[in-house]
């Protein structure tokens, strides 16, 4: 599983999470603020439980993934990841996380280019998305990276982009 440099910020290296990556990913989560922790889990999120770390970390690489943005000094900055539901080979949800002090440096969609890439070898052909409507920056992410609104739901925003469709600098070569 080879590192990478974000394009978006070339100083932060981006991996595959690792199953050795509980301390981490919960320093990271433990930096974000509660609101933060609220556009990401779309509910209160005090705590991340054993299993749930767990679930975050111990991945399959192809039908869950999860990429990490990592500083000089080890520590994750972000976190993107995609996860098919059971039984299902073809259709991902994604989410995303930043850490505050790092937000607003384009992370979040350096990250989510290089996963959709990812998805796109591993057959992923959609992945969807929810946020809520006051969550702007995720809605700037999300369009930016051509997500369409597709309904609400219980106050949530539900977005979906199809990986089939040819991207931006495939369009611009035909």
């Amino acid at each position: 599983m080879r590192e990478r440099r974000l394009p978006t910020v070339p100083e932060l290296t981006v991996r595959p999470v690792r199953t050795g990556d509980k301390a981490a990913l919960l320093d990271l989560f433990e930096r974000l603020t509660p609101r933060s922790r609220l556009r990401r889990f779309l509910a209160p999120k005090p705590a991340l439980s054993r299993k749930e770390l767990a679930y975050f970390t111990e991945i399959d690489h192809r039908t869950h993934e999860a990429l990490v943005a990592v500083d000089r000094d080890g520590t994750f900055v972000g976190v993107a990841r995609y996860a098919c539901g059971p039984g299902e080979t073809g259709v991902a949800d994604v989410a995303f996380a930043v850490a505050d002090a790092a937000q607003g440096r384009g992370i979040g969609t350096g990250l989510a280019r290089l996963l959709f890439d990812d998805a796109r070898a591993n057959g992923i052909v959609r992945l969807q998305a929810m946020t809520l409507p006051e969550n702007a920056p995720a809605r700037k992410l999300l369009g930016r990276t051509g997500f369409a609104l597709t309904g609400i739901d219980g106050g949530v925003l539900e977005l979906a982009l199809d990986l089939r469709a040819p991207t931006t600098a495939e369009r611009r070569a035909a």
